[in-house]
């Protein structure tokens, strides 16, 4: 073979290879296509936004009669739950304590009561966890909880009492606040941590007066009453409307630092904290109570969170919840976390008699997992998704969804306690106005960068949908962010999917 039949041979060869890359390369091309070609277009476009090209997205959509998916769009992915979280403790809760569920909160004494009123002991309120005492949103069913202890008190002859009045926590012992929990959220309201005696959500109001945009605020006063707590005020007045002000402080410490901005030229503008042992409150304001009655105490009150009293005390009055379905309710309505945190531990309690979050979380999973969830990929760190590091997929939310449809007992209070788009709690303004208006029920969940829906669809076509949408690192505004997802969910209402 000569040097031209050489080079010919070669030249043969280099262009069969250059064909079958082209060739490969097409082939993988239009694989490619054909695949996103599946894709319905409004998901196409909600993939593709740029905002969304740093972010991480999951997508889970089933016809939740027959199972069938319809959307599976990287559904294995561990994301950042944020409050959609609630669903996993709020399904728990009704499943494992039932739906009339009630706590009990009771006013007792020790020691005995002489015939002349004296109380040679002392008053104990004894907590068992109810997250929801003397909450405004059930004061119906609550009333005046302090004036009934106190009513219940002097009912039972006592005029003086040579004691104190004890606020006993000791059903979840000692405080806990989660691990990863952030120091810009635990002194503010929606940080609030359980306590086996709470009361007022463990929130309080402080309120300020603003003068012009720049200028200094002034602290007025708190409500309820806290003269323990030492408060150095950094707000600022704003020319903007909004609560712009966090308070920061932890459980062991009396001292708060607030800082931010508040609307200026404002007389009474209160923002919420969280109190930092509803325990000892609760003993407080019955002692001022009592002593304003004309009982004497020789003693001040405290709170305890060992060493239960309950056994060697002798109730006067006990004071129920309202059915867990309706804690469940506002739990999810509103995005309540303490609710979320107090049926968390009290999972734990049950299932263990120790109720610290460790454990509780391990709980939470297990009964997922014996539901027939794969929790492969959970990571969980509380039970209202106020962490970072908790994570969830969100085939795992489906899973959630699924089953409180379709095989509890409890489905109903489930959905009933979900927000509807365009018209209540959370979702009250997702979709105003829109196709999804009225058809979209969901727990929603938002923190820093994350924005996540899950919960039941209407399709125009009269399906019944389960959908699930997490997104993680966006990096368009809020308000953008929720209006893709309008635009998305919409989609999804309107696809016809038998095309």
């Amino acid at each position: 073979m000569n040097n031209k039949q050489i080079f010919i041979n070669k030249t043969f060869l280099f262009l069969i290879f250059v064909i079958v890359v082209i060739s490969s390369c097409t082939s993988t091309q239009q694989k490619a296509d054909t695949t996103e070609s599946t894709h319905p277009k409004y998901l196409e476009v909600f993939i593709n936004e740029e905002s969304l090209s740093n972010a991480t997205i999951g997508i889970f959509v089933a016809n939740s009669e027959t199972g069938e998916i319809l959307i599976d769009h990287n559904t294995t992915q561990s994301l950042i739950p944020a409050s959609v979280q609630k669903l996993l403790i709020s399904g728990a809760a009704l499943e494992t304590f039932g739906s009339d569920f009630t706590f009990e909160t009771a006013v007792a004494y020790t020691g005995k009561i002489t015939t002349n009123g004296t109380l040679n002991g002392d008053i104990v309120i004894l907590g068992q966890g109810d997250p929801a005492l003397a909450s405004s949103r059930f004061s119906e069913h609550y009333g005046e909880v302090i004036q009934k202890f106190k009513k219940a008190i002097t009912d039972a002859g006592i005029k003086k009492i040579n004691g104190k009045v004890i606020g006993d926590a000791s059903w979840f012992s000692d405080p806990q606040i989660p691990d990863s929990w952030i120091w810009e959220d635990i002194g503010n309201y929606y940080g609030a941590i359980p306590s086996g005696l709470n009361i007022y959500e463990n929130t309080y109001h402080l309120s300020f007066e603003s003068g012009k945009p720049g200028g200094a605020t002034t602290i007025k006063d708190t409500d309820p009453s806290l003269p323990w707590l030492s408060f150095y005020n950094e707000v600022k007045a704003a020319n903007d409307n909004r609560d712009n002000a966090y308070i920061f402080g932890s459980y062991f410490s009396n001292v708060r630092l607030v800082k931010g901005t508040i609307p200026a030229n404002r007389k009474n503008f209160t923002i919420k904290g969280a109190i930092d042992d509803p325990a000892y409150l609760a003993a407080h304001q019955l002692t001022k109570a009592l002593i304003k009655s004309g009982v004497s105490i020789s003693g001040e009150a405290e709170s305890r969170f060992t060493s239960p009293i309950g056994s060697t005390a002798n109730v006067l009055l006990t004071i129920q919840s309202p059915p867990l379905s309706d804690i469940i309710f506002y739990l999810n309505m509103n995005s309540i976390n303490l609710y979320a945190e107090t049926l968390l531990l009290q999972l734990a309690k049950k299932k263990s008699g120790i109720p610290d979050f460790e454990g509780a979380c391990e709980a939470l999973e297990d009964f997922w997992q014996a539901k027939g969830m794969n929790t492969k990929g959970m990571f969980l760190e509380d039970g209202s998704g106020l962490s970072r590091a908790n994570s969830l997929t969100a085939k795992q939310l489906f899973s959630v969804l699924n089953y409180m449809k379709n095989e509890s007992k409890y489905a109903d209070e489930f959905i009933r306690s979900l927000p509807v788009a365009g018209k209540s709690g959370s979702l009250k303004n997702f979709g105003r106005n829109s196709d999804i208006t009225g058809k979209f029920v969901a727990k929603s969940g938002y923190m820093s960068r994350v924005m996540n829906y899950a919960g039941y669809l209407k399709t125009d076509e009269g399906k019944d949908l389960l959908v699930v949408v997490l997104v993680n690192n966006y990096t368009c505004p809020n308000a953008e962010m929720r209006t893709l997802l309008e635009d998305l969910i919409s989609g999804i209402s309107k696809y016809d999917f038998d095309e």
